[in-house]
């Protein structure tokens, strides 16, 4: 079959061809010779299959595919729609030109446009996830990238449809800045410098241009997930412009490759430090995963390293509880007073003294929030990393299909608001060892009612997480879940520990 694209690529225009494909290690390009312009993009995860790409299958992702409700990429005359079809169904010839590692194609137009014939050519490197295309642009013509349906994500139900949408981007060594989304104004007029790439970004895969001089784009979203992007020349030109076309996983290894700025896009709605800390992360999951092979046994493993690296911050908070715990234990009776029988300032002034008294600082409980505030940065940026890690794509865990996607253990008879129509049992299994481990490791040092409130407040704790985790992807929640399950073997063998003393 590769052969067969490949003689397909030397047809003459008129023999039957109606396009030129580019055939590479991991995309395949369709070049139509009736507009000059890329019809079709397929990219590949790892090695393009041998078929030629008339169909997605799994690790394989079109990114143009005008007419099947796939991005288009095409030249734009504004206010002339005849012109626009005019240079859309230009015919061209082609010639190709290739050897072991470079394929090229040279686009001649067979008749004028706007009194000159137009050359398009077209280079790859048959390993790399770039083309180079050096495009002959008629006297106000734009270009326009259409995202289609192909970029767009699985539409997950509740919190996890953060994850579900297609936008319009801009990258750059400053990071990536979203500039249509839905509901947004248009964007009109945008400079962008040449150092800067534009295009569709889906939540693992994306199409982005950069061209060799600064332009002008306008960006807008006149339907959910169908961005539409529109370049042109920010200064009088030549009417060529070389442009460098991306396609492909939003995964750290390939975005580098294809040019040092383009990581930028990964974790970009972080503040800088957390945004090292989810690559830091990113680099321990990936030795993980490259050790073990399989992306679940990576997860605990990851989530095991980072509770050992984060031990010694763990006991200096679990030492700041327990003395915030016995302060409370030895206040509790004279405030317990004061709250029956005084109120407002009297009441305020009351327990001030007793703070005095006891040599305590009225500020003393906040020391009992160390604990949570260590773990919430890294709470945030290993869920970003793994909300946002291609190589989670199609990994399984028991009964987890997919560890990009909710667990879905089975379907509802109906579908629930915010909840979907599925059961997802690993935010449950979570949540019971979260509100286990709480009621093993009560303080018996605390009055009564102080850990009657302590339990209440773990376990409404546990309930907002259950809330909020439900509908995100199952390698997020795994990642928790297994947090939660190291420290619930921690405090079983504690106790252990504690009652072999004792004996």
């Amino acid at each position: 079959m590769r052969a067969l694209a490949l003689l397909l690529a030397f047809l003459p225009a008129g023999a039957g061809a109606e396009s030129v494909w580019l055939d590479g290690e991991r995309q395949r390009i369709e070049i139509g010779l009736q507009g000059g312009l890329p019809l079709g993009f397929v990219s590949c995860a790892d090695a393009c299959p041998d078929a030629l790409p008339v169909t997605a299958v799994p690790g394989h992702r079109w990114l143009l595919r005008g007419g099947a409700g796939g991005g288009t990429l095409q030249f734009v005359v504004p206010g002339d729609p005849a012109a626009t079809a005019a240079l859309n169904h230009l015919e061209y010839e082609a010639e190709v030109l290739q050897d072991a590692g470079r394929i090229s194609v040279v686009l001649r137009s067979r008749a004028p446009a706007t009194g000159l014939p137009l050359v398009q050519r077209y280079d790859m490197d048959r390993r790399a996830r770039t083309l180079t295309a050096r495009l002959q642009l008629p006297p106000g013509a734009r270009l326009q990238l259409t995202g289609g349906s192909d970029l767009v994500p699985e539409d997950f139900p509740g919190l996890g449809g953060i994850y579900s949408n297609a936008r319009a981007v801009i990258v750059g060594a400053g990071g990536q800045e979203t500039i249509a989304d839905a509901g947004d104004e248009p964007v009109v007029d945008r400079e962008l410098p040449a150092t800067n790439w534009a295009g569709v970004r889906g939540r693992f895969w994306t199409l982005l241009l950069r061209a060799d001089r600064a332009l002008l784009v306008d960006a807008v979203e006149p339907a959910d997930d169908a961005p539409e992007l529109n370049w042109r020349a920010a200064a009088p030109a030549d009417g060529m412009l070389t442009l460098t076309l991306y396609g492909g996983p939003v995964a750290k290894g390939d975005l580098a490759e294809a040019a040092p700025e383009l990581p930028n896009m990964l974790y970009a709605v972080l503040w800088t430090p957390l945004r090292w800390l989810s690559f830091g992360l990113q680099w321990i999951l990936d030795r993980w995963q490259d050790l073990v092979g399989v992306a679940w046994l990576a997860i605990l493993l990851l989530s095991l390293t980072v509770k050992l690296l984060m031990a010694p911050l763990i006991r200096v908070a679990e030492r700041w509880q327990a003395d915030v715990n016995r302060i409370k234990s030895r206040l509790e009776p004279e405030l317990a007073a004061i709250r029956r029988e005084f109120r407002g300032e009297e009441a305020h002034n009351r327990t001030l003294a007793v703070y005095r008294q006891h040599g305590v600082s009225h500020f003393y409980t906040f020391r009992s929030l160390a604990g949570f505030m260590i773990q919430i940065p890294v709470f945030i940026a290993a869920f970003d990393m793994l909300g946002e890690n291609f190589r989670l794509g199609g990994e399984g865990f028991l009964w987890i299909g997919d560890l990009s996607a909710p667990d879905r253990l089975m379907a509802l008879p109906a579908v629930l608001p915010f909840f979907g129509g599925h059961l997802n049992l690993l935010p449950i299994v979570m949540t019971l060892f979260t509100l286990l481990a709480a009621r093993l490791q009560e303080d018996a040092s605390l009055a009564p009612a102080l850990r009657q409130g302590q339990r209440l407040r773990l376990y409404a704790m546990a309930g907002v997480f259950l809330v909020l985790l439900y509908t995100f992807p199952a390698g997020m929640v795994l990642y928790w879940t297994a947090n939660n399950l190291w420290h619930l073997l921690r405090v079983f063998w504690e106790r252990a520990r504690s009652k072999g003393a004792g004996a």
